[in-house]
């Protein structure tokens, strides 16, 4: 075939090439076995896939491609419906689509779609290889070849080495054995061997002087020998040297490069369904990618326009302002007798409101033309919208010949079970995902699920079940894979991580199970001891989690002993611009994605307490976690106004069943932004999810709505958190002081322990790191004076903050308690009026 035209048609055999050996591994593994009331048509439009993929394969002249279609095709011209495909053929036939997938990425790279190991894969499936003439000479060539080119070895490891006796006659004996083979080679038709023969006799002769040029060009040398060898071996096919140059200027596309979502999901084929296609056209991401992000700035230009309409309505309600000052003047004036001012003031009314008239005739027809560009902005965005929305079968089907080629590598019987296949989410997300997926699924073969023998003594079934399913979730979606094997071994994942280094053991032996369970993510966390085809490697679960935080998503685990784990990934059903709520939480302006805010609250105090240490909100008769936004996304921690008794401001925060309150400032408005990368070097700061441009021109922090209410739960914010943070010690006989008081220093953030009197409370200080002591003065056994002598003269305690709060409030009594060693000195009525916090923001100013 032609050069420029194979280059011009490559793209599209690509991609068609790949949706039909997606379509052709799913009806070979339908086949297998006895027949299980399979659909009539099955086999029929299955050789028909086949039939036509060997067609377009021959047509553009790929010969490995087509001579193993070919074989998969004689291998179904037996079979009957009924009876369908043995075990073997099933496998023999999904090597075989291996093989021409691995030989499509060659072709998409630019070089020559060969497939690997072609003649033991034909044998495999059952067909003689067959030699083109054109092979035939070339393997006549071969016998006298490969001793040319053991000559022309054997003399570069000659050169090679410090000393040779006649460097100039190796030379020249090497370059007339290569220049032989070249001519041989040409009178066989190998151009291929023809020129890689020329190299290497020119690469000879760069070597004769010696020197670092002669270290250069031995190096190319080498290389030129290897690759003569490997053409020697294949027989040098004259179409593969056409198929290489062809290939050589062909872009290499992405595996979605290929098609818009409509023409894949609209554009049935005519040997698939017999009837007549639709009229679509194939439209490269890249292109969309273009469109939408000129669709994106197209919205972002409405907004801006419609800032200035409202501009335009402002000046012209000034202008009538001005123009009834002005009428009042002119009427003072006439009353006073006017005179030549008075004329030069009505010309300038009259000019003002023909002025005016104008400027509200402009507005208006800004107001209409951007009422007319925001219609065809949105018509625009949801059909851009459409195109990039897919079946997620598009990514779940593939995962059966996966799921097929592991478990039989593995020795295990998996039952595999898709869900959700009709789910569409955007292209750009299903591409993402299927690395990430692919991964979940081999983990859970290999580490999840037990052998048969091993299920067999446990008591299951010897056929494990694999379920992946895509579940929608409003606005989001949820990738589930879950498996019934032994269930994720926390004890063994902590071994795993203290053996790596990542952790020490005392660190490992803090961590909840929940927690240690999350080290699966980590960069380099492998509980497999030996590197196997499968895993071990130490990269798998790190990817899915940098995947999902890249696309605005999370990703958890959950296990449960000898039943099963299981993995969620939350994401957008699309990455395309979204409403978003901006908050402020001191001076930053952030946005969160208004499909994951379900309400704006009003806090009173009362509504605000704790349970086990933990801050919480009675909302529709339920506690949910309530946090300061600021401290969540890194933030300095400043005051909450709920703090200081007045009504607070919060965002609830829902992702799936999870909810969560974040404490902000303020609702600042809502508007469409579009999410933009920050790139690599944020990829790591997981609240954030991106930023975007407001119509203002600001731009702001998009924040992570998924990662906000991962980070909130309990499991996840004892760890390291609280160790950061100055633990306070709350000393008071009364129940009722003491508990308010440790409410109030636990919703600003700060770890609380309790004491009912002073001996009680040294017993505290003498068993836990306290950074600060809060005590009443009269309690029985220790008062707060002979606490705050105690701690001062300790050895130890001696710089540990001590607060007296007391209802004495005489200068007297003052004096004595600061006397004592009393850093603060309160009474209990000031502490109502957030006097307390401020003083320990005082005394803990490294806070």
């Amino acid at each position: 075939m032609d050069p420029q035209l194979l280059r011009s048609i490559w793209p599209v055999f690509s991609a068609e090439t790949r949706e039909q050996i997606q379509a052709i591994g799913a009806k070979v593994l339908g086949l297998e076995g006895p027949s299980r009331e399979r659909e009539a048509d099955l086999l029929p439009s299955l050789k028909r896939l086949v039939h036509s993929l060997k067609g377009s394969a021959a047509s553009l002249g790929l010969d490995d491609i087509e001579q193993v279609v070919h074989a998969i095709e004689d291998g179904l011209a037996h079979i009957e419906p009924d009876t369908g495909l043995p075990r073997a053929s099933v496998e023999s036939m999904l090597r075989g689509l291996s093989g021409i997938e691995a030989a499509m990425a060659r072709g998409d790279a630019g070089e020559a779609p060969q497939v690997d190991g072609l003649s033991a894969l034909l044998k495999l499936l059952g067909r003689e290889v067959s030699v083109p003439e054109s092979t035939a000479t070339a393997s006549g060539l071969s016998s006298k070849g490969l001793e040319a080119l053991e000559f022309l070895e054997a003399s570069l490891g000659a050169l090679c080495s410090p000393d040779v006796p006649d460097r100039a006659a190796v030379v020249r004996k090497a370059m007339e054995r290569a220049r032989a083979l070249r001519v041989s080679a040409q009178e066989s038709g190998a151009t291929r061997l023809a020129t890689l023969s020329e190299s290497a006799a020119l690469g000879f002769a760069r070597m004769e002087p010696g020197g670092d040029e002669a270290s250069l060009a031995a190096s190319d040398v080498a290389g030129t020998l290897v690759e003569l060898r490997a053409q020697l071996e294949e027989g040098g096919a004259r179409n593969m040297a056409r198929t290489v140059d062809a290939l050589r200027a062909v872009p290499a596309p992405t595996p979605a490069d290929s098609a818009s979502p409509s023409a894949q999901a609209q554009a049935p084929r005519e040997e698939t369904r017999g009837t007549t296609a639709d009229h679509t056209v194939r439209v490269a991401v890249k292109t969309l990618e273009s469109l939408a992000l000129q669709v994106e700035l197209l919205v972002a230009g409405r907004a801006q326009q419609a800032r200035r309409s409202e501009g335009y309505r402002a000046l012209s309600d000034g202008t009538h302002e001005v123009l009834r000052h002005l009428e009042r003047a002119s009427s003072q004036l006439t009353l006073a007798g006017g005179g030549p001012a008075l004329e030069s003031l009505r010309s300038g009314v009259a000019m003002m409101r023909t002025m005016q008239k104008r400027l509200l005739e402009v507005s208006r027809e800004a107001h209409r033309d951007g009422e007319q560009l925001a219609l065809v902005a949105q018509v625009a965005r949801d059909d851009l919208r459409d195109l990039r929305m897919v079946p997620a079968s598009q990514l779940l089907e593939p995962l059966r010949r996966t799921v097929r080629e592991v478990s039989t590598r593995l020795g295990k019987d998996v039952a595999l079970e898709l869900n959700g296949g009709d789910v569409r989410l955007d292209r750009r997300i299903l591409d993402a995902l299927k690395d990430p997926l692919l991964h979940l699924v081999r983990n859970a073969i290999d580490h999840g699920l037990e052998s048969p023998e091993e299920r067999r003594a446990a008591g299951k079934s010897e056929t494990g079940r694999l379920t992946v399913r895509v579940e929608p979730r409003g606005a989001r979606i949820g990738m589930i894979v879950e498996d019934d094997g032994y269930g994720l071994s926390p004890e063994r994942v902590r071994a795993t991580a203290v053996r790596r280094g990542l952790l020490s053991e005392e660190e490992a032996g803090k961590l909840t199970d929940a927690q240690a369970a999350r080290l699966v993510f980590q960069p380099g966390f492998s509980t497999r001891e030996q590197v196997t085809a499968t895993s071990g490697r130490g990269v798998g679960l790190d990817v899915v989690q940098a995947t999902a935080a890249r696309l605005q998503g999370s990703v958890d685990v959950e296990f449960w002993a000898g039943r099963g784990t299981r993995f969620t990934v939350d994401l957008p059903l699309s990455l395309a611009s979204a409403l978003g709520l901006l908050v402020r939480t001191g001076t930053t302006v952030s946005a969160i994605p208004s499909d994951s805010v379900e309400r704006v609250l009003r806090l009173t105090p009362a509504d605000v307490g704790t349970v086990a240490g933990r801050v919480v909100a009675r909302v529709d008769g339920g506690q949910l976690t309530f946090l300061p936004l600021a401290e969540a996304i890194g933030l300095p921690r400043l005051p909450l106004a709920i703090e200081s008794g007045q009504v607070q401001t919060a965002a609830l925060v829902v992702v799936g069943g999870d909810k969560v309150l974040y404490a902000i400032d303020e609702v600042v408005g809502q508007q469409e932004i579009v999410v933009r990368s920050l790139g690599k070097h944020l990829q790591s700061v997981r609240h954030l999810a991106g930023a975007a441009v407001l119509d203002d021109g600001r731009v702001v922090p998009v924040l992570n709505a998924p990662e906000l209410v991962r980070a909130a739960r309990p499991e996840t914010r004892s760890t390291g958190t609280e160790a950061r943070r100055p633990r306070i010690l709350v000393c008071d006989d009364a129940l009722t002081t003491r508990f308010a008081m440790k409410s109030l220093l636990e919703i600003a953030g700060f770890p609380v322990v309790t004491a009912a009197d002073g001996e009680e409370a040294w017993g505290v200080l003498e068993r836990t790191s306290v950074q600060l002591v809060v005590s009443d003065w009269q309690m029985p056994r220790l008062d707060g004076v002979g606490l705050a002598r105690r701690i001062k003269s300790h050895p130890t305690l001696h710089s540990t903050p001590i607060i007296l709060v007391t209802s004495l409030d005489s200068p007297e009594d003052r004096a004595a308690g600061l006397e004592a060693g009393a850093d603060g000195y309160l009474v209990k009525r000031e502490v109502e009026r957030g006097k307390l916090l401020e003083l320990v923001r005082q005394l803990l100013p490294t806070r």
